[in-house]
């Protein structure tokens, strides 16, 4: 399929009002989201501290892709380039990417990385990134650890509180 004729009835936008609703489920239907952890009022939040973003809907208003990018002014990540699975191998992922491109190239960022646990690094070489060598370790650490150490936090500090 030709890739002009396949877009055709698909619509980008950068920055735009986006249904958090449907970029929820979005994220739950590839998987990423399996738990329904995402929350609205915390996708609204994560979309306004973006610096940018680029959406892909159908003339019907379903979205069908996504990709945003994220950091300070001086490192980013590439994030969440993501696809409906019934509209894949259309150039929907492709042209969010020349949207992110774009900004990259408009901003002035010191460091502009991405992770990508999908196994398509050829889609991402096809945009001039390439595996880091000398990555440094990269640590995680999970939500509910960081929830049982606050409180450990607050029962310690109640421990050193003065005792009468």
């Amino acid at each position: 399929m030709n890739a002009y004729a396949s877009l055709a009835d698909i619509t980008f936008t950068e920055n735009g009002y986006i249904d958090v609703a449907q970029l929820n489920a979005l994220y739950r239907l590839i998987g990423w989201d399996s738990h329904h952890r995402r929350t609205e009022a915390e996708t609204t939040e994560m979309l306004r501290v973006s610096h940018y973003y680029s959406a892909a809907h159908t003339a019907e208003g379903t979205l069908v892709g996504f990709a945003r990018v994220c950091g300070d002014p001086y490192v980013v990540q590439v994030l969440d380039v993501i696809t409906h699975p019934a509209y894949r191998r259309r150039g929907i992922a492709t042209q969010c990417m020349r949207g992110v491109l774009a900004h990259l190239q408009r901003s002035s960022y010191v460091s502009v990385t991405l992770t990508d646990g999908s196994g398509i690094a050829g889609f991402y070489h096809r945009f001039g990134f390439r595996v880091g060598i000398d990555v440094a370790q990269r640590w995680e650490r999970e939500t509910e650890t960081i929830r049982n150490d606050a409180d450990s936090e607050r029962e310690s500090a109640s421990d050193k509180s003065p005792r009468y």
